[in-house]
């Protein structure tokens, strides 16, 4: 039976059913909610707490938070860091804040106590929503029982140190006020202590005849930072007897003579902790400066600290500094401060690399030597091997004294974000101290090294038979020393041209201090065939005399294992029989250890002699 043509519907419908799948994905991504892509986001805005103390000694404490949500509905909030003894009331609200107050819903609020935080649930199962809220929910406490109400020295006066509590993200606004009964003398925020963390905290005090109310503002409380209030109170505002001390009678009328609190240990205690800061910081600075002076000494070069001065005017100023920030740190004045005096302390502790002498050499004569000018002389150590990061002893301690600072950090951090923060930062003040006017950066012993390297590769080279090694040195005519260390290399078959074969090592200076690199001279004929059978890329001087051509090749790597493949590399570069294939060998040798000059350079002529 014939196959009858579809009709055009079903044709056009057919031709199109490879879109069907993607559609029913971008259909069902569209039905997806707006949180699925956004995420869900909540932070409190701002915070009102009303602390009503009772005459016994207990609270009542009502709480007013603003609360953004973003990206999915309101079902619950986390309060952390409230009274352990909390014990909620069940008048809590929860209002959703639109722009007209006419269509404001509010709904009760439920409350949770557990392990010192409040659980605020929303009613329903799937919560409230919209993006502002207004939570209000209150508790009873009792701070006499818990020692948050304690008498001072005064006679008659009370301090009230109530502890806030804390928000994931911060709050840019939070306000205190505290209500107590009517008494001889208004209530005050108390003066700061170590360790208080007000910040800029605006008061405003409101009196009537039954009862006081100061007023608390500060501008923002930093993120997950519990803010602690001390508050002055008149005895009058209580009740004698269960307030009064162990075997004191009840107190007279309050007289209205304020006398000075009396410094408390703590605050001798930090104000003893910033000085001895200071005199630690100083001492490291001494002992840096004294081992950086005779480590620079030893290598006939002189220390250059950052701001040039003796050892003693440097540690003082150090020393100074560091306690400048630390109290500007622990007693909250502006961060600025803190981080001004820190950096001129770090100013004050820091070097500057050394310059390596540049006087230039007096003519001399190169002369065969015996193998014993290759064994390594002990070499003396070098003072400050504790304060040297790059040494094993002082990467050790260095280590173990930022282990210290992140562990302070950490224990600051419970108490008070931003102290943490200072005293993590206040770390970096040891890099100075150890990482500049290091041993690294100090200029090179040119023998010692050459010794070290040209005895590794005599022994590496002297596996080869066909080779003849052995150590020659430059001889100044000034003193009869020798002031400079290479290995001749020559085939026990010499290669036509070939005038001889020269390892050696040349210094170089670095970012972060000297470097020993390693370089081949070759010295041939003018015109030879030994040199046309080496690259065209290399640069040749004149060498020792008028028919002497010499070219430097240093090694990829500054290894002798690496330098003696450059070595054999280019004796059977020279000893092929034509120079044509031996350009295009070392053309393709792109693995081989062979770095030439750079065309259209110089090398050095030090080292054609």
């Amino acid at each position: 039976m014939p196959r009858l043509p579809a009709p055009g519907l079903l044709r056009h419908v057919s031709r199109r059913l490879w879109l069907l799948p993607p559609c029913c994905w971008l259909l069902l991504l569209a039905l997806l909610p707006t949180a699925a892509w956004a995420g869900s986001e909540q932070r409190v805005e701002s915070s009102t707490t009303v602390l009503e103390l009772d005459a016994n000694g207990g609270a009542l404490i009502r709480h007013e938070l603003r609360v953004a949500q973003r990206g999915a509905p309101f079902v619950t909030l986390t309060l952390r860091g409230v009274d352990p003894d909390a014990e909620p009331l069940a008048d809590g609200t929860v209002t959703r804040l639109s722009d007209s107050p006419e269509q404001n819903l509010t709904q009760p609020l439920g409350v949770r106590a557990s392990d010192g935080q409040l659980e605020l649930t929303a009613p329903g199962a799937r919560g409230l929503r919209g993006n502002h809220f207004l939570l209000t929910f209150a508790y009873r406490t009792h701070l006499l029982e818990r020692g948050a109400i304690r008498p001072l020295a005064e006679r008659g006066l009370f301090e009230l140190s109530w502890l806030g509590p804390r928000f994931d993200d911060g709050v840019d606004s939070v306000t205190l006020l505290v209500r107590a009964h009517a008494a001889a003398r208004p209530p005050e925020l108390a003066p700061r202590r170590d360790g208080d963390t007000y910040g800029m905290v605006m008061s405003t005090l409101r009196r009537s005849r039954d009862g006081d109310e100061l007023e608390l503002v500060r501008t923002h409380i930093a993120r997950d930072e519990a803010m602690r209030w001390n508050v002055w109170l008149d005895g009058g505002a209580f009740d004698q007897q269960p307030l009064a001390r162990d075997g004191e009678p009840a107190r007279a009328e309050p007289t209205p003579t304020r006398a000075l609190p009396r410094p408390e240990p703590k605050q001798m205690l930090g104000l003893l902790g910033v000085l001895g800061l200071g005199l630690a910081y100083a001492l490291l600075v001494a002992l840096k400066s004294r081992a950086a002076n005779a480590a620079a000494a030893a290598r006939g070069t002189h220390a250059r600290p950052w701001l040039a001065a003796g050892t003693a005017w440097r540690a003082c100023a150090a020393g100074v500094a560091m306690s400048a920030a630390a109290g500007a740190a622990a007693w909250d004045e502006p961060p600025w401060m803190a981080a001004l005096a820190l950096i001129v302390s770090m100013a004050f502790a820091a070097f500057h690399p050394p310059v390596a002498p540049s006087a230039p050499r007096g003519p001399g004569e190169w002369r065969p030597l015996e193998d014993a000018a290759l064994a390594r002389a002990p070499r003396a150590c070098l003072p400050g091997a504790w304060l040297d990061a790059g040494r094993a002893r002082g990467f050790l301690l260095l280590c173990a004294l930022l282990a210290l600072v992140i562990a302070c950090a950490t224990r600051a951090f419970e108490l008070s974000p931003y102290v943490g923060a200072c005293v993590l930062l206040g770390g970096a003040a040891l890099l100075p101290i150890f990482c500049t006017g290091r041993a690294g950066e100090l200029p090179l012993e040119a023998l010692d090294c050459s010794r070290s390297f040209l005895s590794d590769a005599a022994r590496r080279l002297a596996r080869d038979g066909s080779l003849v090694i052995h150590p020659i040195g430059r001889l100044a005519a000034a003193n009869a020393e020798v002031d400079e260390l290479r290995l001749s290399i020559t085939p026990a078959r010499p290669v036509p041209g070939l005038l001889g074969l020269e390892l050696g090592i040349e210094l170089r200076e670095r970012l972060g201090g000297h470097s020993a690199r390693p370089v081949v001279v070759v010295r041939a004929a003018e015109g030879s065939d030994c040199q046309r059978a080496l690259p065209r890329g290399l640069t040749w001087t004149r060498g020792r005399s008028a028919e002497e051509r010499a070219s430097l090749v240093r090694p990829k790597l500054p290894d002798a294992a690496t330098s003696v493949a450059l070595v054999q590399e280019l004796l059977s570069l020279m000893l092929s029989p034509s120079p044509e294939p031996a350009a295009k060998k070392a053309s393709r040798s792109a693995g081989s250890g062979l770095s030439t000059a750079k065309a259209a350079t110089r090398s050095s002529p030090a080292h054609a002699t």
